[in-house]
C-alpha cells in the first residue's frame, strides 16, 4: 500500500495548511473574548436584578463601613476611668483636674447633665460629650456676674444662694458666692460665670449693669482685692493647666506653647489677645518690672517668648519642646533676656 505523504511543497497544501491555523487562531480569540466578558455581564445581571441604585449603594456602604472602622470612636467616660481624657473632662467642668473620675467629678457631670436637657447617668458619651464642645466655643462673649454688679440677674443668683435678693451684688453675695464654689469643688473667684451659674442651675441672663467698682478708699483694708482682678483670675486659670505638654502651635489644653496658653486664659476670661507673642506684646499697657502684679504678660529673649506673671517674681509659662506648662523664676536666663511686661485690661 503507498504510504500518504504530506508535501508542503504543494502551493494547494499549504494554502490549506495556513486556512487551518488562521482558523484555530480566531476559533480561539473568540473563546478568551468570551470568558473575559462572562463576569462582567453576571455583575450586570446581578445589578437590573437588584436595581442599579441599590448595588451603588451596596458599594458605598462597603466603603463607608470600611472607613468607619479606621476612625478612632471616643470612650465613654465613667466613674472610676483615668487618664488624659479625665483630666480634659474636669478642666471642662471647672473641677480639679486630678485625672480621676471620682466622686466630685460624677456631681459635676450630673449637674452639667441636668442644666442641658440630658439623661441624667454621670456618663459622658457622645450626647454629653457634643454639648460640651458645643458650650466651650465662643467663650470671649461669655455673661460673668462680679462684685458691685445690679439688677434683676443679681436677684435671680441671691435668691438662687439662699440669701437675700437686694439685686445688688456686694460683700454679702461675694462671700456666698465663694462659699458654693467651694462646695461643689469650683474655681474659687467670687464671680458667677459659666460653670458656677450651671452648678447653680441658673439660665444666662444679661439683665443687669456692671457697676464700676468703688474707690479703694471707701473699701474695708481686708477686701481690697475680694473681687478677683481679671489678672489674678487669669493666673488661677492658667494654674489649672501646669503640666500640659508643649506642643509648637497648640492652643488648647492638649497641648500649648508659650502665646497659645496666654491667649487661651484670657479667652475664657472674655479677653481676646492676638496669636503671636510679639502682637501680645502691643495688646495691652506697659507697665515696669518693679509694678508688675499677678496676671501681666512678661516678654524675653526679643518678644519670641512671653508667659503670665503670677507674683513673687514668678510666672507660668509653655516653655518648650519636652517641657510642660510650668512654674519659673524671673532669674537667670529670664532676668538675662526680660523685655518687659504688659498689663492686659
Amino acid at each position: 500500500m503507498q504510504n500518504s505523504v504530506r508535501d508542503l511543497g504543494s502551493p494547494e497544501l499549504w494554502e490549506a495548511s495556513q486556512a487551518r491555523s488562521v482558523r484555530r487562531r480566531e476559533s480561539y480569540r473568540r473563546r478568551r473574548q468570551v470568558r473575559r466578558m462572562s463576569v462582567p455581564l453576571v455583575m450586570a445581571a446581578t445589578a437590573a436584578s437588584m436595581g442599579a441604585p441599590a448595588y451603588a449603594a451596596g458599594k458605598e456602604h462597603q466603603a463607608s463601613a470600611k472607613a468607619g472602622a479606621r476612625r478612632a470612636i471616643p470612650r465613654i467616660l465613667r466613674r472610676g476611668d483615668t487618664g488624659p481624657d479625665v483630666v480634659r473632662l474636669q478642666r471642662t467642668l471647672g473641677v480639679a483636674a486630678d485625672g480621676v473620675f471620682g466622686p466630685h467629678t460624677l456631681a459635676a457631670v450630673k449637674r452639667f447633665q441636668r442644666t442641658h436637657g440630658l439623661l441624667v447617668d454621670g456618663e459622658v458619651g457622645p450626647h454629653t460629650r457634643a454639648a460640651m464642645a458645643h458650650e466651650t466655643t465662643g467663650t470671649a462673649g461669655e455673661i460673668v456676674i462680679r462684685l458691685h454688679d445690679r439688677g434683676p440677674a443679681v436677684a435671680a443668683l441671691q435668691r438662687a444662694l439662699g440669701i437675700v435678693a437686694d439685686g445688688d451684688f456686694g460683700r454679702q453675695t461675694l462671700h456666698a458666692v465663694r462659699q458654693f464654689q467651694a462646695r461643689h469643688g469650683l474655681l474659687v473667684d467670687g464671680q458667677v460665670g459659666p460653670h458656677t451659674r450651671a452648678a447653680l442651675h441658673l439660665a444666662a441672663s444679661s439683665d443687669f449693669t456692671a457697676a464700676s467698682p468703688r474707690p479703694a478708699h471707701h473699701r474695708h483694708a481686708g477686701h481690697r482685692h475680694a473681687t478677683g482682678s481679671l489678672g489674678s483670675r487669669a493666673v488661677a486659670l492658667a494654674r489649672r493647666e501646669l503640666g500640659v505638654r508643649y506642643v509648637w502651635g497648640g492652643e488648647s489644653p492638649s497641648g500649648f506653647d508659650c502665646s497659645g496658653l496666654v491667649q487661651y486664659v484670657y479667652s475664657r476670661l472674655g479677653v481676646s489677645l492676638p496669636r503671636v507673642a510679639a502682637d501680645q506684646f502691643r495688646a495691652g499697657s506697659h507697665v515696669s518690672r518693679s509694678a508688675l502684679r499677678p496676671g501681666d504678660l512678661v516678654f524675653f529673649d526679643h518678644l519670641g517668648h512671653v508667659g503670665i506673671y503670677t507674683g513673687g517674681n514668678t510666672f507660668i509659662h509653655a516653655p518648650h519642646t519636652g517641657t510642660v506648662v510650668q512654674i519659673s523664676s524671673l532669674t537667670g536666663w529670664y532676668a538675662d533676656t526680660y523685655v518687659g511686661a504688659t498689663r492686659v485690661s
